[in-house]
């Protein structure tokens, strides 16, 4: 019997041995890695590193947010980071004074730059480094901003679906704005998280749009000069026929009704509201869009496309569809912009795939110096985060509606100060930090301050 003990002693050793030994093999190649990432200007700036930046990174399936300072070389170091998908930003603001001191250029108000990668994807590398490099761009801010988006609609069913869409505008200055000419751009990219054409992407995975087919050869700064219009929809007026006074705003609808009552179709179907806590009351809106104007001869119009009596619609310049289609997954994004040209002569180019543009849908090239607010919305959920279609000086984040799809939910922009009676709302240019969820969405009011 004692000499049944050492042999059997002798392998458990070994197969304790053996554990021990895959382990540290296992541990070595699941071993996490350090991420540095390197803080800059555009080369039109001299960089300062005596103020520290702060970096954020998200890690898209935990939804941990861990920050690091940047040392004396604008480098912020994360240790330990486990392999996936990460949402890394830096914003950083400056007073008119703290700006003019740094950069030598004389400005009335606060400036704000903003650097950001949007799913970016981190390896496993046992235990190396991963270097990446945020470059700061000032961001664009306009008198005019973005208020509230009310995209993804309510239940199917129990309330209105997408019937009761609309978006706000905002008067965020000191001074009486006119709303007249001023354009809603609904901008396009990919809306799917694979794509056939690979070799027609940059290396970001949006669209390199220098390789579309269009009205016009696409020009070698079309990514970086350009956003193209899935729809464009613009404000009536004759320069000074709708004034909006400071901290007031124009709501959007497409259908400017009340959507918790019951609606009926141009061919007399009843849609029934049984829940209509869940939508929303936009017979006091202040526009609507409505389509059957401008759609093509021999195009049947939408059922649901009804001009409300005693509203205004805004004027169409480029349709997507027979309505005002607001993607209520929340892949596209959304720009104010005033443009002196005539928009009719801009090229227009299909998607990137398309060999031709006979027959296919067209989106209008605009000028991003005609910019002058930009929002971005995302998929609620990190597996169907798309490539971000606005680049970091018009929003280098993102704003979703979290519980997705016909929730109810809107996302309306944050006030950052009540001044003399007037709400000031954050606008940073980074909308994951300037905007957050509402339901149900208050069409020309605000969320609670708590």
């Amino acid at each position: 019997m004692q000499r049944l003990i050492l042999p059997i002693f002798c392998c458990i050793l070994l197969a304790l041995f053996a554990a021990s030994s895959c382990r540290r093999e296992l541990d070595s190649e699941l071993k996490a890695t350090t991420l540095e990432v390197q803080v800059s200007y555009d080369n039109t700036l001299a960089i300062n590193y005596s103020d520290q930046y702060t970096v954020q990174l998200k890690n898209l399936i935990t939804n941990q947010v861990d920050s690091a300072r940047t040392d004396a070389d604008g480098i912020a170091r994360f240790d330990y980071v486990s392999n996936g998908k990460y949402d890394i930003q830096v914003t950083k603001r400056f007073s008119a004074a703290a700006y003019q001191q740094l950069f030598g250029e004389q400005v009335d108000s606060e400036v704000t730059f903003n650097a950001a990668a949007t799913s970016y994807q981190i390896g496993i590398s046992g235990g190396s480094v991963t270097k990446l490099t945020l470059t700061l761009r000032r961001s664009i801010t306009g008198d005019w901003v973005i208020k509230q988006l009310y995209y993804a609609g309510s239940d199917l069913y129990k309330a209105a679906a997408l019937r009761d869409n609309f978006f706000e505008i905002y008067n965020n200055s000191d001074k009486v704005l006119y709303a007249d000419s001023l354009c809603m751009m609904f901008v396009y990219g990919r809306m799917s998280t694979t794509y056939r054409a690979a070799d027609k992407l940059l290396e970001s995975g949006q669209f390199d749009w220098t390789k579309a087919v269009g009205t016009a050869p696409a020009a070698s700064n079309a990514n970086t000069d350009y956003l193209y219009a899935q729809a464009i929809y613009m404000f009536p007026g004759d320069g000074k026929s709708y004034p909006v006074q400071p901290g007031q705003g124009l709501v959007v609808a497409r259908s400017a009704i009340n959507h918790q009552a019951p609606f009926t179709n141009k061919n007399g179907k009843v849609y029934e509201v049984s829940r209509p806590d869940l939508t929303v009351d936009l017979s006091k809106a202040d526009f609507e869009v409505i389509t059957t104007p401008y759609l093509e001869e021999g195009e049947s119009a939408s059922l649901i496309d009804i001009p409300t009596p005693g509203k205004k619609s805004l004027i169409v310049i480029q349709k997507f569809g027979k309505t005002m289609m607001m993607d209520n997954i929340g892949r596209i994004g959304y720009a104010l912009f005033k443009a002196p040209a005539d928009m009719g002569s801009w090229p227009k180019y299909a998607e990137v795939k398309e060999s031709t543009i006979e027959g296919k849908t067209l989106y209008t090239r605009v000028p991003k110096k005609y910019i002058i607010d930009a929002v971005e919305t995302q998929p609620n959920t990190a597996d169907r985060r798309l490539p971000k279609k606005l680049s970091a000086e018009l929003d280098a984040g993102f704003t979703f509606a979290p519980l997705g799809s016909y929730s109810s939910q809107a996302v309306i922009r944050k006030v950052k100060e009540v001044r003399d009676g007037r709400r000031i709302l954050e606008d940073t240019n980074n909308s994951s930090n300037d905007f957050e969820s509402i339901m149900p969405a208050v069409p020309g009011g605000f969320k609670e301050i708590k």
